[in-house]
């Protein structure tokens, strides 16, 4: 066994200090960098061949057609897991409710006999010997 302690973040990094901002909220230079190449990314359609605007959108029908797809798949894994749940719940519920009619109706009958007689034990359901 290996017991050795991995820290995976950022070497000198503390916790809660932001790298491309501030405290103010401002960007710092490298911030200002890294936001705006991000902002290449969002093209305007008046710029873009048609052919490029065919690719865009095709690949974006094959993504959403993918979704769909697989949709079902984690959708029966899902409904799955949640019958099992409401199977438990569902005999948990029965088991629970015959106990406590059990209870309840031994303790009446014991009632109306009369005091100083116990006929049924209301916690085992039956009469003692």
């Amino acid at each position: 066994m290996d017991n050795t302690l991995q820290h995976w973040g950022i070497k000198g990094m503390k916790w809660g200090v932001r790298r491309y901002q501030n405290k103010d909220g401002s960007l710092t230079p490298a911030g200002k960098k890294r936001y705006s190449d991000s902002s290449s990314f969002k093209t305007d359609l008046s710029s873009l061949s048609d052919e490029e605007i065919r690719r865009k959108i095709n690949r974006l029908q094959l993504e959403k057609q993918y979704r769909d797809l697989m949709k079902p798949v984690e959708q029966k894994k899902r409904n799955a897991g949640k019958e099992f749940v409401q199977d438990v719940l569902r005999n948990s519920g029965k088991n629970i409710a015959t106990q406590l009619a059990t209870y309840v109706l031994g303790e009446a009958v014991n009632k109306y006999v009369g005091k100083g007689q116990q006929i049924v034990n209301p916690k085992k359901g039956q009469k003692d010997k």
